[in-house]
């Protein structure tokens, strides 16, 4: 009986153990499944083409002063960043033109930052004054040339030499800084004997050679610094009249400006190929350009209008033209680039009755920063250290005068 009983129980337990597992497994498969959703993530890069012109944003260096010379043979210290004392100190020199032209045709770069003993004065008709810096007196004078024409001077980088180069007699040399004695002289001129018109003469940022444009050969030249011979010529189109030209500092590119044809030709260094060629808008003539310090846009000054164009030199574009203050007659004498590379400085000549100006303009944002207002018409402007500038007009220059003409 007792078999029984366990046996009937043990049958009633599978039975009920089969019917819990059936129940379990129906309640199963009513179920949905269980689902875990991941959402893809999806990354979208956008390219977008910055046309903006400027530049990268830091703090401006202003640590530096003006020293302008002007045609009518003043010295002038200047604070370009002074609104209520900007004139600090004068001396008279030497008249830099006696035959008053409408427009500059004298020139002298400075390495930026140089700190240099001498100082060239050169003028209208050939001559060059040789000025001692620490007492603005003359201490020698070179006679380059005998004509009215494009003459100026191009200090090396190292500061130890000075090129010279005179268009009319197409005499190009350099000048020992420290004995200012000649280390070499060439004349560039046709087997008739007329000028090649080397219009401007430029170093290369290692200092081993010159980049001097022949007007009336039509041609780039590439010339030893050391001695004076011919390294490599560029011939350019008939009629085309190279006359000035800028290296970039990194020594790459050498931008010149063309009188024949009113454009801008881009060329490789040190080879000389043609990169690009920019055509100068609205009439405008070019004379004279500075590249950025890291050689991404070109600034043009042209000689006959108020306004610098920025050519990109990554498609050799214009793109951008800034509106400088309208100065009668209008046009740029100068552009270069401050100590500290955050501005380019442009020179308006003016006249010597009316007077001119220097204008600053902004390289992070490629606009008008300062205007400084001259009045007499500046022929040289070169930047110096503060403390040169404080020295000049402590020791050596005159107090200002209010409305100097002279």
């Amino acid at each position: 009986m007792n078999y029984k009983a366990l046996l009937i129980a043990g049958i009633v337990v599978i039975l009920l153990v089969g019917i819990g597992a059936a129940y379990i497994m129906m309640r199963s498969n009513t179920s949905g499944p269980s689902t875990s959703t991941t959402s893809p993530t999806t990354t979208t890069t956008t390219t977008t083409t910055n046309t903006s012109t400027s530049t990268t944003t830091s703090t401006p260096n202003n640590n530096f002063y003006f020293l302008a010379l002007t045609q009518k043979g003043i010295a002038q210290v200047l604070n370009p960043f002074s609104s209520s004392q900007s004139f600090l100190g004068f001396q008279r020199v030497e008249n830099i033109s006696t035959s008053v032209p409408t427009q500059v045709y004298y020139w002298e770069e400075v390495p930026v930052g140089a700190s240099i003993k001498y100082m060239f004065m050169p003028l209208n008709n050939g001559t060059v004054f040789i000025i001692n810096t620490t007492n603005f007196k003359v201490v020698k004078t070179l006679q380059v040339g005998s004509s009215t024409g494009f003459i100026g001077v191009a200090i090396s980088p190292n500061g130890d030499y000075a090129a010279i180069a005179d268009g009319p007699s197409g005499e190009v040399l350099v000048i020992n800084m420290q004995t200012l004695q000649t280390v070499w002289s060439q004349k560039f001129v046709s087997p008739t004997g007329k000028t090649y018109y080397p219009c401007d003469v430029r170093w290369t940022p290692d200092g081993s050679e010159l980049l001097i444009p022949m007007r009336f050969n039509n041609s780039i030249d590439i010339i030893s610094a050391s001695n004076g011979s011919v390294l490599l010529v560029k011939p350019t189109s008939l009629g085309s009249q190279p006359y000035m030209l800028s290296p970039n500092e990194q020594g790459t590119m050498v931008a010149v400006e063309f009188a024949g044809n009113n454009s801008v030709g881009f060329y490789s260094l040190p080879n000389l190929q043609l990169l690009g060629m920019v055509q100068m808008p609205k009439g405008m003539t070019p004379q004279r350009g500075v590249f950025t310090p890291n050689g991404q846009y070109y600034l043009e000054a042209p000689s006959n209008n108020d306004t610098v164009v920025v050519i990109s030199t990554s498609n050799f574009q214009i793109v951008k033209e800034i509106a400088l203050p309208q100065i009668s007659p209008a046009g740029l004498a100068d552009i270069e680039i401050t100590p500290g590379g955050s501005y380019a400085y442009v020179v308006i000549h003016g006249s010597v009755s009316a007077g001119g100006m220097i204008v600053l303009i902004s390289l992070s944002t490629l606009s008008v920063s300062y205007t400084l207002p001259l009045t007499t018409a500046p022929a040289i402007v070169i930047p110096i250290s503060q403390s040169m500038g404080t020295y000049l007009v402590d020791q050596v220059m005159l107090p200002p005068v209010t409305g100097l003409h002279c």
